[in-house]
């Protein structure tokens, strides 16, 4: 049996036989099935601005975090907010509002809201919501992603995907433990999928995403920012034109 850390997306067809393979795709959504991390980072940035942790979450780390779940990246940025000496009122926002992870996410909510409000909606990621399509009613398929529940299906839904899938999992269920980089989200979808782990083939936009698929035994795990047109990529190739 092949090592899952042989395999990368740049390579064909090294994808190729692992769909041939396959009884079942899960895919991430956010940065995956739905281009939404650019409005994503917006929200993030606005959140943070409004309660004092911009400095503390640059795009850069915004990606590296990609796939934890955003109460817990809060949770994280607080924690460290907190123990910085350098700072006397940590847990107060400029409104006195004592801040807490469940505040912070709550706000983030808001600000995406606003931000949809303004017309910024995520499209598809068309190259891989082109193997959604290609292996409709073939094999079972799922989505694993640490996003809302809400905004997953809504976002599904706008695109209309959501019919594809066989099952969605997010990080807000009491079936998933631990979230990525744990296997617990993707080794629930296969569950749900009643496919084995070994015969899955994950989808994914980000290094704790890919932890996670790896970490579920899955026969392949998809690194979709390596496809030719991925749309961050395609992005580069137009500016460096």
């Amino acid at each position: 049996k092949m090592e899952t850390e042989l395999f990368s997306c740049s390579d064909d067809n090294a994808l190729e036989q692992s769909l041939s393979r396959a009884s079942a795709l899960v895919f991430d959504c956010d940065g995956t099935l739905l281009d939404t991390m650019p409005i994503y980072y917006e929200s993030w940035k606005r959140s943070c601005d409004e309660v004092g942790l911009l400095d503390r979450f640059p795009i850069e780390r915004f990606y590296a975090l990609a796939g934890v779940p955003v109460k817990d990246i809060f949770q994280l940025l607080l924690d460290e907010k907190k123990n910085d000496d350098e700072e006397q009122h940590l847990t107060k926002s400029c409104n006195d509002v004592t801040l807490t992870a469940d505040y912070c996410e709550a706000l983030k909510r808001k600000h995406h809201e606003d931000i949809e409000a303004e017309g910024r909606i995520a499209g598809p990621i068309d190259v891989v919501v082109q193997i959604v399509k290609r292996y409709h009613k073939k094999i079972p398929m799922a989505v694993a992603s640490s996003g809302w529940r809400d905004h997953v299906i809504s976002g599904l839904t706008r695109v209309g995907i959501i019919d594809y899938f066989d099952a969605i999992v997010t990080a807000d269920e009491k079936e998933v433990v631990r979230p990525k980089p744990a296997p617990d989200i993707f080794l629930e979808a296969a569950k749900r999928l009643k496919v084995d782990p070994t015969k899955c083939v994950g989808f994914e936009d980000a290094d704790m995403g890919m932890q996670s698929i790896k970490s579920s035994g899955f026969l392949y795990a998809c690194d979709v920012r390596l496809l030719h047109d991925y749309p961050r990529n395609v992005e580069n190739r137009i500016i460096n034109e």
